[in-house]
């Protein structure tokens, strides 16, 4: 599972807090996170420019969810059944080096 690939990675790294279920058996193919210190359409601007790889950032349609959890918005990775193994770990690797430039 692709998700519990991620999830474990991002649980190792130190700046990084998860949004939403942290079970991965919960969560589906979605993985959201913040990055402390950077803000999360930064993460996701880095992701695309520095490592082609593509996220959603904002409150996903789910502006009550975020405001009443006093959330501004959240980093968001979608998986499917196209994505692979090893995109699972290209992409925790670098949130992982993003993260290092985050507070």
């Amino acid at each position: 599972m692709l998700n519990k690939t991620i999830s474990q990675k991002l649980s190792e790294i130190p700046n990084l807090q998860r949004v939403g279920f942290l079970n991965p058996e919960l969560n589906g193919g979605i993985v959201s996170f913040n990055i402390k210190g950077i803000k999360y359409h930064d993460v996701s601007l880095m992701l695309d420019r520095n490592h082609g790889i593509m996220i959603r950032s904002g409150q996903h349609c789910c502006h009550s969810w975020f405001n009443g959890h006093g959330i501004e918005g959240s980093a968001r990775a979608s998986m499917y059944l196209y994505n692979t193994q090893e995109e699972a770990e290209l992409f925790a690797g670098a949130v992982g080096k993003i993260a290092k430039l985050g507070k």
